[in-house]
Order: C-alpha cells, then structure tokens, then sequence
C-alpha cells in the first residue's frame, strides 16, 4: 500500500517538474556535465595519439631488427660455398620476425583500446549536450501525456493494492482447528491452496480431525516393492499401538541427499482415533508380501550361498544339513517352502568351545522347531512422518 502511494506521488511530481520546465539548478548541473565530459573527450583524444605514436614507434624498431636480419640470410646465401653462420643467422631471422608479429599484434590491441576509450568519452560528450539542449527547451507535449499516462498507472495500481487490502482475509478450504500460525502482522502472505507439504510452507495451517496421513521415505531398493494400496502399520511416537493405514501416493522421482536415492511415500490412516496428534513423528511398516498358515523357522537358522539354502537340524541329536527352499520373510522369521517338517529342530546357533582333557568341540543347539505361522507378514520398507 504505502509503495502504491509512493508511486502515485512520485509520477505527480515528474508531471508537476516537466510543466514549470528547467530550475536555474538543472541549468547549472546540465552545463558541468557537458565541461566535464569534454575534458574527458580531450584527454581521450591525446592519450589516443600518444598511444599511436608509441605502437608506431615500438613496430617501426622491431621492423628494422628483422631487415638487417634478413639482408645477413642474403648475404650468407650469396657467398659459395654459404656462410657456416647461415644457420643461426637464419635462427636470428626467424625470431626477429616473430618479434615483428607480435609488435603488430600488440600495437594493433592497444591502438583497438585507445580508439574504443575515445569512441566512449565522445558518446557522453555528445550525450552531455543533448540532456543540456532539453533543459533549455520547454518539454514536449509528448513526455507531457507520457507522465499523465504514468499517473493513470499508478492510480490504478493504488486502487488495485486498496481493494487487496480491503479483501484481505484468509478462509480455510476446509473445517478444523488451527494448530500452527507461520505470518506475522504486516507480512505480505499470497493467497490460497492446500496440499501435502511440510506445515512450515503454509501461513496458517487447519488441521481435520479424523483424517490424517504420514509420509516416510524408502530407498531405491525397497520402492519397486511398494504400490498404492498395500497395507501400513503406523506406530507414532510414544506409542505401542499400531495403526492401520493404506498407501496412496508413491514419489515419482527420487530425491537425491549425499549421493543416496530415496522415494516419498504417503499413506492415508484408517484409524480416526482422537489420541493422534497432528504433526507428530512415526514409524511406519509397509506390508509388501503376506502369507498366512505356512511353516516358519528363526531367520537365524537359514544359511543361504550361492548354491541355495540350507539347514541343520538335530537327528539322534547330532546336527544334518538338509537343503530348503525358502518363501517370504520378516526381520526374525523366514517362510519353508519344503525340506523341512513340522515339529522338527532346528540348529539356530552352533557354539565351539575347549573341554579339558578333550581336542574336540561340542556343537549345541539352541532352542526353535520349525512351525506352522498364522500370518506371517514378510515386511519392506518404512519411515518416519507427520
């Protein structure tokens, strides 16, 4: 508002100046401005002829260096058999002339230089006169209608800041409660839109109660895994209770941090419990794969090569390696696709100690039969959010 008025006043004032024409001050200022540039275009003109003379003189000097050469090559070719100095009169030659070359080539830049410093301090002479010439003149009609014009701008300008201010008011899209203020008084704030970003992008932010998302990241690895729809456990912070919640947006781009990819994604929660705070963190599980009433051993007792995966278990109770194949997996269990059969046990851990009066060790298994699983979610990904 007050730059809009500042305008206005500003556009006033070149109308009001341009209609009394030149103050004996502008006169004053126009004609020191034209002694000083002539100044500037005199000393200009000698330093440009001094320039020239000097070039002349430093290419004139080399000019001679590479004649008097040149007439010794001659004088060394025409004796018989040639002079044994041919050579390096010869050699004397050549770098006479690159010396000739590069006096030109300097001569001719400073020259360049000299003319362009010249060519300057006449356009502002001859400017200096011109802005001089005006003030003595009354103003055209035509710069006249030029400042009326720019008056007309800036009310319009004025009147479109007025009613802006008069219709400054933010409204919600939706109903909710405020939970965070980002503008203070006098801040300038654009207006409207809602979406997903972080709650400090927003001037004020409305949350809806019953209705709230997380978003985490996964790396590049997991995010092949992931697909909208897909099931989430959620566990904000400070709690042990996981909430249910479905995927809803995948990030289509990664974002680059450190040289490491990682891919956002957005979950909607279905759990509308009032205990959710807006803003807070979580951890988030994606359920990538499930499988329920299947055979499930520790993943500790897995032991996967290259060759494929096997596993001890205790017959007579002595350790057998016996090759399986191998389904989904979380973080402590892995599925049995066959090899293995319920009720068996299995080695999770083999401990090699020293007996006294014995050189062999003792292999001990530790605990975990192979058994059946009711639900047994292989699980990827996962982040934090609010």
């Amino acid at each position: 508002m007050l730059q809009a008025e500042a305008s206005l006043a500003s556009a006033q004032a070149k109308l009001a100046q341009d209609r009394a024409g030149a103050t004996p001050q502008t006169l004053t200022a126009g004609q020191n401005a034209v002694a000083a540039a002539q100044v500037n275009a005199n000393n200009a003109q000698t330093s440009f002829n001094d320039t020239q003379a000097i070039n002349a003189q430093s290419v004139a000097v080399a000019q001679g260096v590479a004649t008097a050469a040149q007439a010794v090559v001659n004088a060394d070719e025409a004796t018989a058999p040639p002079s044994p100095t041919l050579a390096a009169d010869q050699a004397a030659l050549a770098a006479a002339n690159n010396a000739l070359a590069a006096a030109k080539a300097k001569a001719q830049q400073s020259n360049d230089q000299a003319a362009a410093s010249l060519a300057l301090a006449r356009q502002q002479l001859s400017s200096a006169k011109s802005s001089l010439a005006a003030l003595r003149t009354s103003t055209p009609a035509s710069t006249l209608q030029m400042d009326e014009a720019q008056i007309q701008i800036a009310q319009a300008n004025l009147s479109t800041t007025q009613h802006q201010l008069n219709g400054a008011t933010i409204k919600s899209p939706i109903a909710g409660v405020v939970s965070q203020v980002n503008v203070s008084a006098g801040q300038a704030v654009s207006g409207g839109g809602s979406g997903t970003g972080t709650s400090s992008s927003y001037a004020i932010v409305v949350y809806s109660p019953g209705s709230y998302e997380v978003t985490g990241t996964v790396s590049d690895a997991q995010v092949n895994l992931v697909a909208v729809g897909q099931t989430v456990q959620v566990t904000p912070a400070g709690s042990t209770q996981a909430l249910q919640g479905k995927v809803t947006a995948i990030s289509p781009a990664a974002t680059i941090t450190s040289g490491v990819a990682t891919f956002v994604v957005t979950a909607q929660l279905a759990d509308n419990s009032n205990s959710i705070k807006p803003g807070v963190t979580a951890t988030a599980t994606i359920v990538t794969n499930q499988v329920v009433h299947v055979l499930t051993v520790p993943t500790s007792a897995v032991h996967t090569t290259a060759t494929g995966s096997t596993v001890q278990i205790l017959v007579n109770g002595k350790p057998q390696t016996v090759v399986v194949t191998t389904g989904a997996s979380d973080p402590t269990r892995i599925q049995i696709l066959s090899g293995l059969q319920l009720n068996q046990t299995v080695v999770i851990a083999v401990i090699s100690s020293s007996v006294p009066s014995s050189s062999a060790g003792t292999a001990l298994g530790a605990g975990g039969g192979a058994r059946g699983g009711g639900g047994g979610g292989a699980t990827r990904g996962g982040g934090t959010g609010g």
